[in-house]
């Protein structure tokens, strides 16, 4: 049985391997051009196929990145979106095992995913919120959210750095919580919509996307949710690329006023406001 699990592995993974990929750096500067390979995770305002073009927040960091590699190197590097997967953990068990290929979506840097996988600088900062119907109680503190709260309950992305949240909330202040995960956050975000007895725990960026479309949810402003999060594109152990997008995604290109126009016309001036 062992071993017939780890030839299902063994095999998908070559599947993987021929479906996605694309040239390594390396062979970039060699050659003098070469192709970026994405797979991506769709979140509007950062990346999504609008009627067959790419738009979003990380697509004009790509584009600029591909200008950045054309002028300091003279290489020529074009990106190919390879496929988009509308469920979080395939996502990233793909990107995770697939060299040559670069995860496009806003993933958070943590200690035990640098364990599995490489990822570029932080291309932008993002809050977690708690985010309910909008005909739900305000909670004044996450202390008493077991009571406003009472007969709630909660659902989150699985493969996400929410669970880890939602469980701690769990634990320390309602024991009785029940909890239930979804694939994406698109689905779970509607389905706060529909249930005025449910809550997530979302990206700041993503609840911005929700209130400029004039959704049925609110923020609950007095609920802090662990520290800013680091959110990065990933890519696999055996991938260079990583080389490059290190000179390309400094703190001082985020500070840019090119940056500030990409994230202004992708997520509005709010963005900002919260990370002055």
């Amino acid at each position: 049985m062992k071993k017939f699990l780890l030839l299902t592995l063994f095999v998908s993974q070559i599947a993987f391997a021929q479906k996605y990929g694309g040239d390594s750096w390396a062979t970039v500067k060699s050659k003098g051009s070469g192709k970026l390979a994405v797979i991506y995770y769709p979140q509007h305002g950062l990346i999504i196929n609008d009627g067959g073009k790419m738009k979003g927040l990380c697509v004009d960091l790509l584009n600029d990145f591909v200008q950045y590699v054309q002028t300091k190197y003279s290489k020529k590097v074009s990106i190919d979106y390879q496929g988009e997967e509308k469920v979080f953990e395939e996502f990233l068990k793909i990107t995770k095992t697939t060299p040559n290929l670069l995860g496009v979506s806003s993933v958070t840097v943590t200690e035990e995913r640098k364990k599995i996988m490489k990822f570029t600088p932080p291309f932008i900062f993002n809050q977690i919120v708690l985010i309910t119907h909008k005909d739900a109680p305000t909670v004044d503190d996450i202390k008493n959210i077991g009571s406003v709260l009472n007969g709630y309950s909660a659902k989150v992305m699985a493969g996400s750095v929410f669970l880890k949240f939602i469980e701690q909330i769990k634990k320390e202040n309602m024991p009785s919580l029940s909890i239930s995960l979804g694939s994406n956050s698109d689905d779970i975000i509607n389905e706060v919509c529909s249930n005025p007895k449910l809550f997530s725990l979302i990206d700041l960026t993503q609840y911005i996307d929700a209130s400029r479309k004039k959704l049925p949810i609110k923020m609950q402003q007095n609920v802090k949710i662990g520290p800013d999060q680091e959110r990065a594109f990933s890519m696999s152990k055996q991938s260079d690329w990583d080389e490059i997008w290190n000179e390309f995604l400094t703190p001082e290109y985020r500070k840019s006023e090119k940056y500030r126009q990409f994230v202004v016309a992708n997520l509005g001036a709010t963005y900002f406001r919260v990370f002055k």
